[in-house]
């Protein structure tokens, strides 16, 4: 019967296990089990010699996909079908590997594992392959709410996470500290949340109030309070690798990068939820509903280095390397920024150590192949064009008003002219345009009116050019010219000026132009300026005298015959020339085609400008004869005031003069108050060309197109995007945010809440937080982490509301105080037994330092201070400055991020290069630290600042000040020794040196 029953049993078990096996058969995890551990140990064997450059047989079999692409003899893998795969028959006839066959059972294995669908996972290399990470990855499984732990010391939990947290501790026999001091909790958590210290009014505040939930009022205060945004903003900045210049050899300055640096600020004191601000950052563009935001939150994607010298390169192939490198780049930040995955290790080839296939890679650069790096409007496009249409239809009216002004004044200009000239000018024609800036830029004659560009000024009745950048500017002619005259009341700066144009009358694009030019073939010598010299000729005449501020006039004469007269002082400067050639004939200006520019001689790319003053300008439509040029020298400027021109018109003149006026004020003011057309340094979105997958991420090496999508490991939900290849570049990016911003995608979340944490404790939970593969760090309490990303996204994505969490619980508010026994079992305090100190960043350094002096600029937003000055000779050069103005004394934040103008203090503190993506800040001690607190001048400033606010709040009395210098730069009163030792210090040497030894404490620059 024992027997009978023990056959059954046995019988029954084998029944059991059979279905076991047959289970596992369709388990994909099973399959991915087999192939680890019976089948990548025998196809080790194989890539012997099928692989690398030369492979036996032209046959890779590193990948699955090359396994099925096969080699002179065909595909080595048909899955399913053992009989037509390569791969078993030879291994089954032992003719592979042919020193050391295969056995039986070896063949068995592939025979079976081919039979079961060929399932393959990651890549095989020669020589054996290290350990890496498979589908099964703890952080590609969906996230599961855990249950909480059951703990003996239940009275010191708060809240779950100290459950977690207790729970661990108790499991290895170690114990949680006591909780901080009150002070010290205040002062931990308003420089955790402002990187500031607290005010000594605060602290006084919170010590009083015994409320059971004082310490949660202090936290609702911190996270209201806008400065919150501002710190961790500068944390976000970090990550995405925010910077203010190209980088590069060149380095140039983006102007218009820093409004999404103010975005993230604006972000996170708005308490966006999370989802939101990925999807405004991938696709902000394509978002609806559309808004200036979403434009500008587009920067992420551009934030890196930029090759500008690559990217303008002659070479084809020199621009496409630049754009795969900056592809690969731009991968990277969104790999690790939002997957805590480093995607771009693919680019080349299949991941190392993560499930990441290289063709998962290319699909992902396809999402993003349409982003290019540049300027637009913030303003969406539908905004940009009803401002346009409003624009132009407002300064189209003041444009009408302008003239309507402008014929009124002349008229008045003309009766005033008249009457103030000579009978000598009588003679003398009316030109077709006139400048003598007694009414600014005004054309006196016609509608060819001036801009001032470059510095040009017009001061007390004169243009006045500097010499370098400085030009007047005119609107079209309004009539053809053919025979003229150019004419000028000058006074030159020196004489030592070469090829300043004083009037040029050119064609729009100014390859073709006549002018009065000084010094250009000869020094101290006037010309007839033409384009290629043309129409000019060396004069005979005397070398130019006249002193500064000295006038001279000048004219030259162009005849109907194409013969040139050149005057000075109303007399022949030299003898008339007529040009010789078919091109030096008479130039013929076209009606709306020409131009008058002041000060400058410009020739295509080319210019040369005049340093002096102009006090009057003529342009005739006719060649003035010798007497009339004589005329008009003896006339001198004719200078006529507005108010005198006005004097000339009638009554009911004025009074329409001033009606329009009025109105043309009302139109510029509603010009005024339309959107700015901000620019902002984001992606801007271009048709993605074909994406191809590049054999070894060689350019030269295109492999099948690919469409987009995610990687292929991260399961759930699906990766596909339901994209092809013809799908718009907007599209793609806005399919992936929504994918990766769903509630069930195991990463997002996770690596989200991790970053908190990282900030909050000094390191995270995982404590690579842009790292959750193999390579990167395992989670040191993994159930609260799942706990804590399952609690994020219930409470909607909230931010803030991840911070009250975190803070309020006995975990966080632990003291600092070292146990010895628990650091003999975890050194590095990864199970949490205590609240580690941390050391301030270099900004919060600095910006603790104002805050204390008193000195801090609180003005948010805008464009980013600059602490240098700045020149440019093809490349940027950056010089840096310490002027200690209130505009300098801004929060960190608001430097200007640039790669070749760091600051000494910010970077002696470890403060990253803007170019680089920086999860986690590293964290040295170094000589230069010290000796940058003791001498570097803006410490020293502070500290005197510091002094100043001290002895002002506090008096004369040392004691007196010596507890407030404690309290506003430590957040707590000295004991008796540091009291008297501090005391006889500010006897001796005062205050300031009290502040500076403070400034360089430990303390201030810890948080514990």
């Amino acid at each position: 019967m024992k027997r009978t029953l023990s056959l059954a049993v046995l019988l029954a078990l084998g029944l059991l296990m059979a279905g076991s096996v047959a289970a596992r058969a369709d388990d994909p995890k099973a399959k991915l089990d087999y192939f680890q551990e019976k089948v990548r140990p025998l196809l080790q064997k194989c890539v012997v010699c099928h692989s690398g450059d030369t492979p036996g047989g032209d046959l890779r079999l590193t990948t699955r996909d090359l396994a099925l692409q096969g080699g002179e003899h065909g595909a080595a893998l048909q899955p399913s079908d053992p009989a037509k795969s390569l791969l078993v028959t030879m291994t089954a006839a032992k003719k592979m590997p042919p020193k050391n066959p295969l056995s039986d059972e070896q063949a068995g294995v592939l025979r079976k594992w081919v039979g079961d669908g060929a399932v393959w996972e990651g890549t095989l290399r020669k020589g054996g392959d290290k350990p890496r990470a498979g589908a099964d990855w703890w952080a590609l499984q969906p996230v599961r709410r855990p249950e909480l732990p059951t703990v003996k010391r239940k009275e010191w939990v708060r809240n779950p996470i100290d459950a977690f947290v207790l729970a661990a501790l108790e499991k290895e026999g170690l114990q949680p500290t006591a909780t901080a001091e009150r002070k010290t909790l205040l002062r931990r958590v308003t420089l955790d949340l402002h990187g500031l210290p607290p005010t000594p009014a605060e602290i006084d505040a919170f010590v009083k109030d015994q409320a059971p939930d004082a310490y949660e009022k202090v936290i609702g205060r911190l996270l209201a309070s806008p400065r919150y945004g501002e710190r961790w903003g500068r944390h976000w900045l970090d990550v995405v690798r925010f910077g203010e210049s190209n980088g590069f050899e060149r380095d140039a300055l983006r102007d218009n990068a820093y409004p999404y640096r103010d975005y993230v600020i604006r972000a996170f004191n708005d308490d966006k939820p999370y989802p939101q601000f990925v999807k405004e950052q991938l696709a902000g563009d394509v978002l609806a509903p559309a808004s200036a935001d979403g434009v500008i939150a587009t920067g992420f994607l551009v934030c890196g280095p930029y090759d500008d010298v690559g990217n303008t390169a002659p070479s084809p192939g020199v621009r496409a390397r630049a754009r795969e490198d900056e592809m690969e780049e731009m991968i990277a930040a969104v790999g690790q920024t939002f997957l805590g995955l480093t995607v771009n290790c693919a680019h080349c080839h299949d991941h190392k150590f993560d499930p990441i296939t290289q063709k998962d890679y290319y699909r992902l650069k396809a999402v993003f192949e349409g982003v290019r790096f540049g300027q637009r409007a913030a303003l969406l496009p539908d905004q940009v064009k009803e401002r346009e249409a409003s624009a132009a239809k407002l300064n189209q009216r003041v444009a009408e008003l302008d003239k309507a002004i402008g014929e009124l004044e002349h008229a008045g200009f003309a009766l005033a002219q008249k009457e103030a000239r000579r009978p000598a000018v009588e003679k003398v024609p009316t030109p077709v345009a006139r400048w003598n800036f007694e009414a600014g830029t005004k054309d006196l004659i016609g509608s060819m009116h001036g801009t001032l560009q470059g510095g040009a000024v017009v001061e007390n009745g004169r243009l006045k050019l500097n010499g370098t950048t400085a030009v007047l500017q005119t609107a079209p002619l309004s009539k053809e010219i053919k025979a003229k005259t150019l004419e000028a009341w000058v006074s030159l700066a020196n004489l030592s000026q070469r090829g300043g144009g004083v009037l040029s009358l050119e064609t729009k694009d100014g390859n073709a132009f006549d002018a009065i030019v000084f010094g250009e073939r000869e020094p101290k010598k006037w010309i007839a300026g033409s384009d290629g010299f043309q129409r000019t000729r060396d004069l005979a005449a005397a070398e130019e005298t006249a002193a500064p501020g000295e006038l001279v006039h000048l004219a030259i004469v162009y005849a109907a015959d194409g013969k040139i007269g050149v005057y000075r002082n109303g007399v022949p400067y030299a003898e008339a020339y007529q040009p010789g050639g078919g091109n030096g004939t008479l130039r013929t200006y076209p009606a709306g085609e020409g131009r008058v520019l002041l000060g400058q001689r410009h020739e295509g790319g080319g210019n040369a400008f005049f340093a002096g003053e102009i006090a009057e300008a003529r342009l005739y439509d006719k060649a003035l004869s010798a007497e009339e040029v004589a005329g008009s020298f003896k006339t001198g400027p004719i200078k006529v005031s507005l108010d005198q021109a006005l004097k000339f018109l009638s009554a009911d003149q004025r009074r329409e003069r001033d009606r329009l006026l009025a109105e043309r004020n009302d139109q510029r003011e509603l010009v005024r108050k339309l959107p700015p057309l901000a620019m902002a340094w984001a992606a801007v979105s271009a048709p993605a060309p074909p994406t191809h997958l590049l054999t070894r991420g060689d350019l030269d090496k295109q492999a099948e197109q690919v469409s987009a999508a995610a990687p292929s490991a991260v399961k759930t939900p699906s990766p596909e995007l339901g994209l092809n290849f013809d799908t718009p570049e907007g599209t793609r990016r806005l399919k992936f945010a929504e994918w990766l911003t769903s509630p069930e995608h195991p990463l997002t979340a996770r690596v989200l809440v991790n970053r908190v944490w990282h900030y909050h404790f000094g390191r995270g939970l995982v404590a690579s937080p842009s790292d959750f593969g193999y390579n990167g760090e395992r989670p040191a309490h993994p159930e609260l982490l799942d706990w804590l990303a399952t609690e994020f996204v219930a409470r909607g994505w909230s931010m803030k509301k991840l911070h009250k969490l975190i803070l309020l619980s006995a975990t966080y508010q632990q003291s600092a105080t070292f146990d010895p026994q628990a650091a003999a079992k975890d050194a590095d305090d990864r199970l949490l037994w205590r609240f580690d100190p941390q050391r301030l960043e270099g900004e919060a350094v600095r910006d603790a330092m104002l805050f204390v002096s008193g000195e801090l600029n609180e003005k948010m937003y805008g464009p980013s201070f600059r602490p240098f000055t700045v020149r440019v000779f093809n490349s940027t050069f950056y010089t840096l400055i310490d002027p200690g103005t209130p505009e300098f004394n801004r929060r960190s934040v608001y430097r200007v991020s640039v790669n070749s103008a760091k600051d000494p203090v910010l970077e002696a503190f470890d403060c990253p290069d803007p170019s680089t993506k920086t999860p986690r800040r590293s964290i040295t001690t170094t000589p230069l630290q010290a000796l940058g607190l003791m001498n570097n001048s803006f410490v020293l400033r502070q500290a005197h600042k510091f002094g100043e606010r001290v002895a002002r709040e506090a008096g004369t009395d040392a004691g007196t000040q010596v507890t407030l210098a404690y309290r506003l730069a430590l957040g707590r009163e000295p004991n008796a020794n540091e009291r008297e030792r501090a005391a006889a210090l500010v006897k001796i040497n005062g205050v300031e040196s009290l502040c500076w030894v403070l400034f360089n404490a430990s303390e201030f620059l810890y948080v514990r």
